[in-house]
Formats: C-alpha cells, sequence, structure tokens
C-alpha cells in the first residue's frame, strides 16, 4: 500500500529560504537530466529537506518544474520592464529585450538547460504570471505600434511577429548552451540583434 501524500502547506504559510533553497536545487537537478529521468527523491537530496516537504510545498514533480520556471521567468520579466522603461525608440526597444534575455541566459545557464531539458513546448504560456503578462501585453503593444507606422512587418499578426522575435532568440540561447560555446552571448549582442532587426522591419 502506498503512503498517503502529506497536505499541502498554503503559500502563506511557507518558508521563502526553504522554497529558494529547493527551487534552486531542482533547477541544477532538472539541468542534468530530462523530466521524466528526475525523481523527487533526487531533488530532496540536493536541497536537503524531506520528500514530505516537497509535496507539502509543491504537491508533485509537475508543480516544482513549474514553480521553478514561473519563478526564474517572473524574474526575467522584472528586469526587462525595468530595462524597458523610459526607451522611446522601437528599435532600441526591441535591442535592449534581446540583450536582457541573452544577458539573463549568461547569468543563469543552468535555468537555460532545465528549459532545454525538462520545459516541454505545451507548458510554454500556461499559467503565467502576473509579470509575464504584463511583459507580453507590453511587448505586444511595441511592436503593434512599429507595425500600425510602417516599421515593422505587417504582413503577419502581432503575435505571430512576437513568436519570431522570441523563437530566434531562445534558439541562439539554446543552441550556445547545448554546444558549449565560450563567452558570453551578450557580447554578441550588437551584430546578432542587427540580424533580426532586418528579419522584421519593412
Amino acid at each position: 500500500m502506498s503512503q498517503r501524500r502529506p497536505e499541502p502547506v498554503p503559500a502563506a504559510r511557507q518558508d521563502p529560504e526553504v522554497r529558494q533553497r529547493i527551487e534552486w536545487a531542482a533547477v541544477q537537478v532538472f539541468a542534468e537530466s530530462e523530466f521524466h529521468q528526475v525523481t523527487l527523491q533526487q531533488v530532496a537530496n540536493a536541497a536537503r529537506c524531506s520528500l514530505q516537504t516537497l509535496y507539502r510545498y509543491y504537491g508533485s514533480k509537475e508543480g516544482l518544474l513549474s514553480a521553478c520556471l514561473h519563478h526564474g521567468l517572473e524574474q526575467l520579466a522584472e528586469r526587462m520592464l525595468d530595462h524597458l522603461a523610459g526607451i522611446a525608440t522601437f528599435r532600441d526597444r526591441l535591442s535592449k529585450v534581446f540583450w536582457v534575455v541573452l544577458d539573463f541566459f549568461d547569468r543563469n545557464p543552468q535555468m537555460g538547460r532545465m528549459m532545454i531539458n525538462s520545459v516541454y513546448p505545451g507548458r510554454w504560456g500556461s499559467d503565467t504570471t502576473p509579470a509575464q503578462q504584463r511583459l507580453t501585453e507590453l511587448f505586444i503593444s511595441v511592436l503593434r505600434e512599429g507595425q500600425e507606422q510602417g516599421i515593422l512587418n505587417n504582413q503577419v499578426p502581432t503575435p505571430i511577429l512576437l513568436d519570431f522575435f522570441y523563437g530566434v532568440l531562445l534558439r541562439i540561447s539554446q543552441m550556445h548552451l547545448l554546444r558549449g560555446r565560450p563567452g558570453r552571448m551578450a557580447d554578441q549582442h550588437g551584430p546578432l540583434f542587427d540580424m533580426l532587426w532586418r528579419a522584421i522591419t519593412v
């Protein structure tokens, strides 16, 4: 007979330091193996906590992965919103978005590897956080304004333009990590963004 899982602990009663330790350890574990190969016991060992604590805090392995992903994307979204404040031109805004994402994965390579190994396409866009929603809405509005003013390609819907932009950006980031290339991606920001800019402008 399987053991009954412990009752979940409400978020308001969870220890933030424990969550931070668990999620940091989980990112390292998920970065090294594909999702289906990881066990919660591995994460518990890495986080120096009990299996019961993981169940009380996250409910399941899927819940833990989602928490790690959302925490990372929340950090990225908030950083991007800060960097976009006060930037007026379309090109400079898009260039800054491009640089922030490259710099984020330069600073957090294990987060990038976790996304490659464990985050499947169906998970993207689900259960977005408020910061992610604000960022997407802001970026969509910037792209749409660029299309309306004849600066950006308007032959495709704005969400497709957003997908194209992020698709190129994420592919560059992921392959840099998978191939183990030396140096920082952000140092190549200029020429990489120039290529993308030529692809999306009229």
